[in-house]
Parts: C-alpha cells; sequence; structure tokens
C-alpha cells in the first residue's frame, strides 16, 4: 500500500511528511540530489529547509533559494 510517512527532520526536528513510498515526493522536484544517509546510519530524511541548506554546504545549490 503506498502512503505518505509522517517523519522528523534529522537534524531540525521539524514535522514532514514524506512521499517516497508514492513515488511522489516533495525532494524530487528540488533542482539537486544528495546522497541518502547509509543504510547503517540513524539518520533519515530532511526537511525541505535543511536539505536545501544542506545543499549549499556541499555547494549543490546557489545561495539563492525560491
Amino acid at each position: 500500500m503506498n502512503q505518505m510517512r509522517s517523519l522528523t527532520c534529522a537534524r531540525c526536528g521539524a514535522a514532514f511528511e514524506c512521499g517516497s513510498m508514492t513515488g511522489t515526493c516533495w525532494c524530487a522536484a528540488e533542482d539537486f540530489r544528495l546522497p541518502m544517509p547509509p543504510a547503517a546510519s540513524t539518520e533519515d530524511c530532511l526537511c525541505a529547509d535543511c536539505l536545501r541548506k544542506a545543499a549549499r554546504e556541499q555547494g549543490a545549490l546557489s545561495t539563492t533559494i525560491r
């Protein structure tokens, strides 16, 4: 059964929804791709703000965001 996952951001603790199980997650629409955490990691998905911040830190996103 495909459904949204309710998650807590691994970095800031914000609640958000992940559609990776449905194939329609908001992160797929972003202009950049970052690697997923290693399988042994306790870190899960990031909220939109933290994902964009991580992309900027890795040079994958310009300093201006939408």
